[in-house]
């Protein structure tokens, strides 16, 4: 299990990082309106000079990094949304206690990476927007919303935002596409390749002490 998951973080590790650096570009997006893409363009440098006036404390500080992470890129998520796409169908076997629990430790996955990403940050990037497309299902709104990262001279890399609106109409995300990488996609092929080979209760364990070692 401890090498499945080490695994995650090696095997498509460029694109994860890619992935992570989209997301630390769009930092608060939580409070959008029905237009996402708007708070995204206008909060981006917002965010981008808290991380750069901070940068070399920040390189020392691991808990103080992870911490600001946190409470920069936590908001952006719909944690329950996203843990109930990457159990799948272990989603509606596992407990209440099981989803709060996994929901926790892969929040906690997803900022390590994140704030590992942020240092990939070099003032370079550009990003753009394409379009926004809000639909309706079963009386929930759900947004798309196609970007591109133009990374130095190399060609634009398209990115995707899925959103979902909650009760509160905050707009919260539960998956990115980068390029060809599927964020919730390739989580649940780890995921559920550990579960089949142990159990949730074992992956949940697994993700804990890991994270606790780097948190």
């Amino acid at each position: 299990m401890k090498l499945i998951l080490k695994s995650m973080g090696i095997s498509f590790k460029s694109g994860i990082g890619l992935l992570a650096l989209c997301l630390i570009l769009t930092v608060n997006i939580a409070q959008a309106e029905p237009a996402p893409e708007v708070v995204i363009e206008t909060t981006v440098q917002k965010v981008l000079n808290e991380f750069v006036s901070e940068r070399e404390s920040l390189e020392t500080d691991k808990r103080r990094l992870y911490k600001l992470v946190d409470e920069l890129a936590s908001p952006l998520f719909d944690f329950h949304y996203v843990s109930k796409l990457v159990l799948a169908k272990n989603w509606k076997t596992a407990s209440e206690q099981q989803r709060a629990d996994f929901a926790q430790e892969f929040r906690k996955l997803l900022v390590i990476t994140y704030a590992t990403a942020l240092f990939q940050y070099t003032g370079e990037e550009k990003m753009t927007f394409e379009g926004t497309e809000i639909k309706e299902r079963k009386g929930v709104l759900f947004a798309k919303v196609d970007s591109q990262v133009i990374l130095g001279e190399g060609a634009p890399i398209p990115v995707e935002y899925a959103l979902i609106q909650n009760a509160a109409k905050e707009w919260k995300i539960y998956n990115l596409t980068v390029g060809s990488l599927n964020m919730a996609l390739n989580y649940r092929k780890v995921i559920q390749s550990s579960i089949r080979s142990s159990s949730l209760d074992d992956v949940i364990a697994s993700m804990k002490e890991n994270n606790n070692k780097n948190y």
